[in-house]
């Protein structure tokens, strides 16, 4: 348990190239880091991934499958591209570059982000020619300056079908909100919450149920340092990294 929270706080800990840009599930609202697994469990469930070009230049992106695992890629429905000007996919094969660019003048300007049918992936399954799990594509986007055709970096993440998974559903977005104070973590939400505190060796330091109408938790008595904050209700889970000064 405690190696896993502890690489828990190896993945939080991740910044996306320098904020050059970022990819965020949409469905989750989670940031898409390098080594994530987005894992899906209900057959022809679209995923869509927004990309924010935060450089001060325009980007242009390509996608690879470096890997596929228990299928051969024919399941695999995408779409890729920016200002919809992308192209879209009834399969997908490892080793093909699929470019923005392909099917048009399809890149984000500085500060825009794409649209959520810029990029999207959708699982088709056939268990009769494919029957094992999970399925797994390894994905790589990498970032490129449309200008000069450099690099600014990748991310390669593995989006799985599973239907056999339990999946806990991460908080949307707009359903609950972390902060720390002075000498105070905020945890504002219409939820009851069951929230645990970890420190960088994975022990737990601090566990306590929040209501609707307490969301402080008292913080003056723990070490300054680095946590991760583990928060619970029925079928949802977050974790989040602070920073307690």
């Amino acid at each position: 348990m405690r190696r896993l929270l502890f690489l828990l706080f190896l993945s939080l800990s991740v910044i996306p190239v320098s904020g050059q840009y970022t990819l965020l599930n949409e469905e989750t609202g989670n940031t898409i880091n390098d080594g994530d697994i987005i894992t899906v469990s209900t057959d022809n469930y679209t995923t869509h991934v927004i990309v924010t070009n935060n450089n001060s230049f325009p980007v242009r992106a390509t996608l690879e499958a470096t890997n596929i695992v228990n299928t051969n890629g024919s399941e695999l429905r995408f779409c890729f591209g920016f200002n919809g000007q992308g192209g879209c996919y009834t399969s997908i094969s490892t080793g093909t570059v699929y470019d923005s660019n392909e099917h048009g003048n399809s890149y984000l300007d500085p500060g825009q982000s794409s649209s959520s049918t810029d990029i999207d992936f959708t699982h088709v399954d056939d268990a009769a020619n494919y029957p094992n799990y999970p399925k797994d594509y390894v994905l790589k986007i990498t970032i490129i300056n449309a200008n000069d055709d450099s690099v600014v970096g990748s991310t390669t993440f593995t989006y799985r079908y599973d239907p056999n998974a339990q999946i806990i559903n991460t908080f949307d977005k707009n359903e609950i909100s972390v902060s720390t104070g002075y000498h105070v973590l905020n945890i504002v939400s219409d939820y009851h919450l069951k929230v645990s505190l970890y420190n960088l060796t994975g022990q737990k330091v601090k566990e306590i149920t929040l209501n609707p109408s307490d969301n402080h938790i008292y913080t003056g008595n723990m070490a300054p340092g680095i946590y991760l904050v583990h928060i619970v209700s029925g079928e949802k889970e977050l974790y989040k990294k602070i920073v307690i000064k």
